[in-house]
Parts: C-alpha cells; sequence; structure tokens
C-alpha cells in the first residue's frame, strides 16, 4: 500500500507521536520507581480523559454513529486486559526480556490490517517493516557483541513474562484496526476520550478490588512529572489516533517502534547516561533504512 503525497501532516503526526511516546516513557521510568505500574497507568489514563474531553469540546462534533459502540468497546477492553498483562509481565520478568518483544508489533498490526482494513503493503515496504522490527528488538534487546541473536532469543523463552509481552504485542495490534474502524464512525478525540476514561476506570475497579485506591496518592516530588507526563502522553495518543486514521496502521506503527525506540536510546543516553554499543548503533541504522521503504 503506497503512502499518499498528500498526506504530509499526517506524516508528520505520526513522527511526533513517535518521538511524544519516547519523552512519556523516560518520564514514566522516573516515576515508576517512586509510584507502582497499576495506580500510574490509572492516574495517566484518567488524567488524560479530560484533556480529550476538552479536544472533543472543540471541535464541537459530537456525532457518533451505531457502527463506532463494537470496535470501539471492544478496544477498550483489549487495552484493559493488555495494560495489566504488560504490567504483569515486567513483573515476573526483567524490562531486558519482556519490553524486546513490543518489537513485535509492527508485524502484528500490519499482518492484521490485510483482513480487518484491507491495507496490503508492497514487497519493499514488508521489507522496511522486518528491518524496523530487527532494529527495535535489538536496541531493546540491548544485545552485545559477544551476544548472538539464538542466544538471546533462548533467554527470552526462559522467561514467563515474554510469553505475556508478546500477547500484549498481538493484543495491541489487533486493537490498532479496531481503532481505525471506531474512527470511521467518531473523531479521534472521543475516541481518545473513551480509551481512556474506560482503561481508567477499569483499573481502579481492580485497585478498589484489590483494596489498593491509596496508591493512587502521588508522592510529594513527582505531581509536575505527572502532570507533564500526562500532557506528553495525551500528545502521543492524541497524534497516534488522528494517523492512524488518515494513514495505513502498518505505517503508523512500524514509525513508532522504530523512531520510538531510537529516540527512548537518544533520551536515555542524554538524560540517564545509558551505553550505547555498536549493536545499537547498528540497529538504528537498520530502522532508519526500514521507515524509508516503509514511506516509499
Amino acid at each position: 500500500m503506497r503512502v499518499s503525497m498528500a498526506a504530509p501532516l499526517y506524516l508528520l503526526a505520526a513522527v511526533v507521536s513517535a518521538l511524544a511516546y519516547s519523552a512519556v516513557d523516560v518520564s514514566r521510568k522516573i516515576l515508576v520507581e517512586r509510584v507502582r505500574p497499576m495506580p500510574l497507568l490509572c492516574v495517566f489514563s484518567l488524567g488524560s480523559a479530560p484533556l480529550f474531553a476538552l479536544w472533543w469540546g472543540w471541535l464541537g462534533n459530537y456525532e457518533v454513529g451505531a457502527g463506532y459502540w463494537l470496535p470501539g468497546g471492544v478496544s477498550v477492553v483489549l487495552n484493559i486486559v493488555s495494560n495489566v498483562l504488560f504490567l504483569e509481565a515486567v513483573r515476573v520478568s526483567p524490562l531486558s526480556v519482556t519490553i524486546p518483544m513490543l518489537s513485535l508489533t509492527p508485524v502484528f498490526t500490519t499482518l492484521l490490517g490485510v483482513p480487518m482494513l484491507g491495507e496490503v503493503p508492497s514487497p519493499s515496504q514488508a521489507v522496511g517493516i522486518a528491518l524496523v522490527v530487527v532494529g527495535a528488538f535489538a536496541i531493546n534487546l540491548g544485545i552485545g557483541d559477544g551476544l548472538s541473536p539464538l542466544r538471546a532469543w533462548r533467554s527470552l523463552c526462559r522467561e514467563s513474562g515474554s510469553l505475556l509481552m508478546a500477547i500484549v504485542a498481538l493484543l495491541w495490534s489487533v486493537a490498532t484496526p479496531l481503532d481505525k474502524l471506531a474512527m470511521g464512525h467518531a473523531s479521534p478525540a472521543f475516541h481518545g476520550l473513551a480509551l481512556n476514561a474506560g482503561v481508567g476506570v477499569g483499573v481502579l475497579l481492580l485497585l478498589i478490588g484489590r483494596g489498593r485506591t491509596h496508591e493512587l496518592r502521588l508522592p510529594s516530588g513527582t505531581r509536575w512529572t505527572a502532570v507533564g507526563s500526562i500532557a506528553g502522553s495525551t500528545l502521543a495518543i492524541g497524534l497516534y489516533l488522528v494517523a492512524i486514521s488518515h494513514l495505513w496502521v502498518g505505517l503508523v506503527e512500524s514509525l513508532k517502534r522504530g523512531l520510538g525506540s531510537a529516540g527512548a536510546l537518544g533520551l536515555g543516553r542524554l538524560l540517564f547516561r545509558e551505553r550505547i554499543g555498536r549493536a545499537q548503533i547498528m540497529a538504528v541504522g537498520l530502522m532508519i533504512v526500514g521507515v524509508v521503504l516503509v514511506l516509499v
């Protein structure tokens, strides 16, 4: 599927969204040291919902077609389940062997976009997606010069969290075409409101059931960081929804994963002095080539 040259603004939205996701991931890394993941997810989701409500009200387009509710409702449920599984995956296994599994999302999203949306990539775009996945996988795994891909794969298979994260990648990939179908009957602003409110309320009910609502109170010194993170998350999600409503989903997901991984690598080096090895530099190069192939 070729990218229309009439869609530069939507490509820009996808790029800015990917970079915003990287910045939000950095802020979450800071916050998660003092706030447990599930309450943090609840705060982020419920904090973003009013911002999407303001956007929806500002647009003045309140029409929601009857065809919205099935794909929109299923997407909300999938996002609740996937976020809970995400938190469980990182709880039971190290980040180094769970986060790389999310690199599979461009593949899953592209494959599912064929039957669900009729979006078929060209051969060069398929190769580009594969390069993005390989590059993102290598960056997130942090493969050193002495670690072969086969040994890395075996280490992933030994961790139960890796399988959970692969399921998360699949669920998120199913949710993305559903998001696009839903936005054929409602605005991205309304869908963003429904997603964040749905996930926030769903996680809140889980916290209530477990008697953990006291964890929703943010420690002093973290509130302004949380406010900035909520604003960044709203921007990232909003632009992502705008992008997938006008571009094919495999393209947007490839940009998100490729640019997001490279951006997170750069911010990690800049803010946390994290080491960048030769393998990761080569991985960035692979992703750049992959993104170019996806766009042509």
